[in-house]
């Protein structure tokens, strides 16, 4: 019969390492916490733009080792929202947990708000002319003459309905204040 106390030493240690694991592995409870995460926007269509505000951020609960989720960082959690299907118009994207790119041993329970609505619209662009703001009074006795802009018109783009509004694209404030010669400003 086989001596059961033969290679005690090893047997031994092999008992101490599984005892050593186990009170590792359970004393690290299970906890879960809310946290607020950026939305990342991927594979926005070049031919649309986004109106008004799209939310930078959106809360999740996320649960987990409470030594997993004590180490984690910035950047460490990213909910993701694809945009490829997006077309003209209001539309509604829905945000799931699938969605959330977390750290391993991190499992993602809720995304708040779980969608949102976000407005496309055609990208246009047209040629509009630089208007020049000036501010101040020339020295007495002068006056402000012809005002150059170089170059003389600039191509805006953006949303159909915003570029359709624009009339001219202002400068930086140019100060003329007490001026008594011709000048050159770079804004």
């Amino acid at each position: 019969a086989p001596w059961p106390f033969g290679h005690f030493g090893l047997k031994a240690l092999s008992v101490a390492f599984a005892v050593l694991l186990w009170l590792f592995v359970s004393g690290d409870a299970t906890v879960e916490r809310g946290l607020r995460v950026p939305l990342e926007f991927q594979q926005f269509p070049d031919s649309l733009e986004m109106m008004g505000e799209a939310p930078s951020l959106v809360d999740v609960r996320v649960r987990g080792a409470s030594s997993a989720l004590s180490r984690l960082g910035p950047g460490d959690i990213v909910a993701q929202l694809d945009l490829k299907s997006a077309n003209v118009g209001r539309r509604l994207f829905q945000i799931t947990p699938e969605q959330v790119r977390t750290p391993f041993g991190v499992q993602v329970v809720q995304v708040t708000p779980s969608s949102i609505a976000l407005v496309f619209e055609p990208q246009v662009s047209k040629q509009v002319p630089v208007a020049p703001s000036l501010e101040g009074d020339p020295a007495p006795g002068f006056v402000v003459g012809q005002v150059l802009a170089s170059p003389a018109s600039v191509e805006v783009v953006g949303p159909q309905s915003a570029v359709a509004r624009v009339t001219e694209a202002v400068t930086e404030a140019i100060s003329v204040g007490g001026a008594r010669a011709a000048g050159t400003d770079t804004v």
